[in-house]
């Protein structure tokens, strides 16, 4: 389903051109998810394909570079594997570069432990890392859930900034609105 409205409402100046989701975070989904990232489950990877595969033929991209979001220093630590690395990479089949242009601060907390106001304040906890060209390019952000949007607008606007025309957000979930 199309999100992009919503998150323009509740960002000023929400940097994705579009944002598309395959679902509400409800119990199974949070279920799949964590089964996913926590125990590295590849059960799950024909339910997330079946999704992904929903979203294009509804909302099709031809991207030029597909990236995904950094995961923490912590995160790296306890339990290693980006999940969004795994299933863009798994999941996407495409002859873009997929690659992961950012990186989180150091000491930078998980998304999930903050309240709403703390995620807005997320701009400054990560950085492009990358010096791959992104000018004129339409780019396509992958992730497992889009909460409030406060990461994903973050992403949107470096790209952005650093010269992409279109950056195009696919998320397996999203809160119910």
């Amino acid at each position: 389903m199309l999100k992009t409205e919503h998150y323009k409402k509740s960002i000023p100046n929400f940097s994705l051109d579009k944002v598309v989701v395959g679902g509400y975070y409800d119990e199974e989904m949070q279920r799949k998810i964590r089964r996913f990232k926590f125990v590295q489950n590849r059960v799950d990877h024909v339910y997330f394909r079946s999704i992904f595969a929903q979203i294009e033929e509804e909302y099709p991209c031809k991207p030029d570079i597909i990236v995904y979001p950094p995961i923490s220093l912590r995160d790296r630590i306890f339990r290693w594997p980006n999940h969004a690395k795994i299933l863009t990479q798994l999941l996407w089949k495409t002859d873009a570069p997929i690659v992961c242009p950012f990186q989180k601060k150091f000491f930078s907390s998980h998304q999930s432990r903050r309240t709403k106001r703390e995620r807005s304040k997320v701009r400054d906890e990560f950085f492009l890392s990358s010096d791959m060209d992104f000018r004129d390019k339409k780019i396509l952000l992958i992730d497992d859930v889009i909460t409030t949007g406060y990461t994903a607008h973050t992403l949107g606007k470096m790209l952005k900034k650093a010269g992409a025309e279109e950056v195009i957000g696919y998320f397996l979930a999203s809160e119910k609105v």
